[in-house]
């Protein structure tokens, strides 16, 4: 989000006065009205990438869209189609396409089922994408992922030496500071780009898709009902602070998807590197950022000591990957690359989404973490003081019978 223009409270853009003079690059350049496909950031960031080792300069990728942040990390992670791909889909696949979201998932298990394993079948966005690349290009996406992965059993797929730093704090910290820095973002002038965007939003003859372009940014859908409200000041109030309850919620959300893509995907694939000796440095190192008053110690100090060894390739491998006691947070020992036998999906009959009121489903690992969970057995002992309680109302009903006969 940060490559559209303005609204840099909202896209938490790093302040002027705070970059130092360093220059920030692939940002702040594209209009609201274009769509901002991978393609093109792949584009711009290895240019911007190449012209910064030509000055002599070090590249430093900072968060980021995960999709997007593989494609630069890694020579073969992401499978680009033609940008003429939609004069390749048929009627009938766009219609698909355009569909019901629900039915995705099962046209997906028609053309591509074993990688339609590999999805949530919620996971809409990443279930239309591998529908288009079947579409566009008539290979299933599964038969790229195993070309991927003979490739990476021959060659190291890093793009560049590289080395990564996850920031990480404790999940209630870190919830806490998201929902402080919303309220710094009401606070800075949030509510005016807000009204800009809307500005602009109805600009259009047709609404714009909310999926689509700057209009996916956290924020802005939050609070399209209180930006479309027409009700007295008293209630508009009331629904203002609920669109902030559900920007916090949204943004405690996307960060909870960050640290589950670090934990299962980056960090096993940058594990993977082993098989080729780290020739590419490819390790991940956690700097804990939980309490601050010892940022200096467990972030400056040892991010700076590991990124000095990296550079002067002496001896990183004096530092532990974790710090002591936080080992399961990267459990690299159990990282494999044979992922395809987690793609199996799961249905628990007894937990149900309390919205759509069907079973739950999950994918590999997490039916496991599942149904150790405490809300799976506090269903499971409900549901059995239920059925002992409609047994008992059975029984007092064929008794009152009884004796009435």
């Amino acid at each position: 989000m940060q490559m559209y223009r303005s609204a840099a409270i909202l896209t938490n853009k790093h302040p002027m006065r705070e970059r130092e003079g360093i220059p920030h690059h692939v940002m702040d350049h594209v209009g609201w009205n274009e769509e901002y496909f991978l393609h093109r950031f792949k584009a711009e960031a290895l240019a911007a990438i190449a012209d910064i080792h030509g000055r002599g300069k070090l590249p430093i990728l900072v968060g980021g869209t995960h999709y997007y942040l593989q494609s630069i990390l890694f020579n073969n992670k992401t499978i680009v189609t033609s940008n003429t791909s939609e004069a390749k889909i048929s009627g009938e696949e766009q219609a698909i396409l355009d569909g019901d979201p629900e039915q995705l998932i099962t046209h997906l298990r028609k053309y591509d089922p074993e990688v339609s394993e590999k999805f949530h079948p919620n996971d809409t966005r990443r279930i239309r994408r591998a529908l288009e690349i079947y579409f566009t290009t008539k290979k299933k996406a599964s038969e790229f992922y195993g070309e991927q992965k003979k490739s990476d059993t021959e060659e190291s797929p890093l793009r560049f030496n590289t080395m990564v730093f996850w920031l990480y704090s404790e999940k209630s910290v870190l919830d806490a500071r998201l929902d402080t820095r919303v309220d710094k973002m009401m606070e800075m002038g949030a509510i005016e780009e807000l009204k800009e965007l809307y500005s602009a939003y109805t600009s259009f003859q047709e609404p714009p898709d909310l999926e689509k372009g700057v209009w996916q940014m956290i924020g802005f859908k939050e609070f399209l009902p209180w930006l479309e409200s027409d009700e007295p000041e008293t209630e508009k109030k009331v629904l203002l602070d609920q669109c902030i309850s559900k920007m916090k919620q949204a943004t405690r959300k996307y960060a909870k998807s960050q640290v589950k893509w670090i934990r299962n995907l980056l960090a096993p694939e940058m594990n993977m590197e082993q098989a080729h000796g780290f020739c590419k440095g490819g390790k991940i190192f956690l700097l804990d950022a939980t309490d601050l008053h010892k940022f200096e110690e467990n972030v400056m100090e040892r991010g700076e000591g590991i990124t000095k060894e990296f550079l002067e390739k002496v001896n990183v491998e004096k530092y532990h990957q974790t710090p002591g006691g936080m080992e399961s947070l990267l459990p690299l020992s159990k990282y494999t690359d044979s992922k395809e036998k987690n793609w199996k999906h799961y249905v628990c009959e007894v937990c149900t989404d309390p919205k759509t009121e069907k079973p739950l489903v999950f994918v590999g690992s997490q039916y496991d973490i599942h149904m150790a969970s405490n809300r799976h057995k506090n269903t499971v002992k409900r549901l059995q003081r239920r059925k002992e309680n409609e047994k008992w109302i059975l029984r007092k009903k064929q008794d009152t019978g009884a004796t009435k006969s």
